[in-house]
């Protein structure tokens, strides 16, 4: 089973700011994103079915265009055959949210 927090932004809602704990995916479901990464000059904007991957550290502002956006963090699984064991089962120890909630 994997844990999924979607959210929903209007268009005239401020840009949030997030602070990703986990490497974690970003899925639009609905409208339109604007997503920026602090120490990345590239912005990304992004539509219903795009995704974009994070990995820990990482702060990130996310604001919808016009009429609001929904998105969703899930965890990004890397393929077993590319972890290390060592890693993988200190990582399925973890049992917090991928990413804070907008600080």
């Amino acid at each position: 089973m994997r844990e999924w927090r979607l959210y929903a932004m209007d268009g005239d809602e401020p840009a949030g700011r997030w602070r990703i704990v986990d490497r974690t995916t970003l899925h639009v479901t609905h409208g339109v994103l604007w997503v920026t990464i602090e120490g990345r000059l590239d912005d990304h904007w992004l539509r219903a079915g795009d995704a974009l991957t994070f990995a820990p550290g990482m702060r990130v502002w996310i604001g919808a265009e016009r009429g609001g956006a929904t998105f969703a963090f899930g965890p990004h699984r890397a393929p077993v055959a590319r972890v290390a064991p060592a890693v993988r089962h200190a990582t399925d120890a973890r049992h917090h949210a991928a990413a804070s909630l907008p600080t």
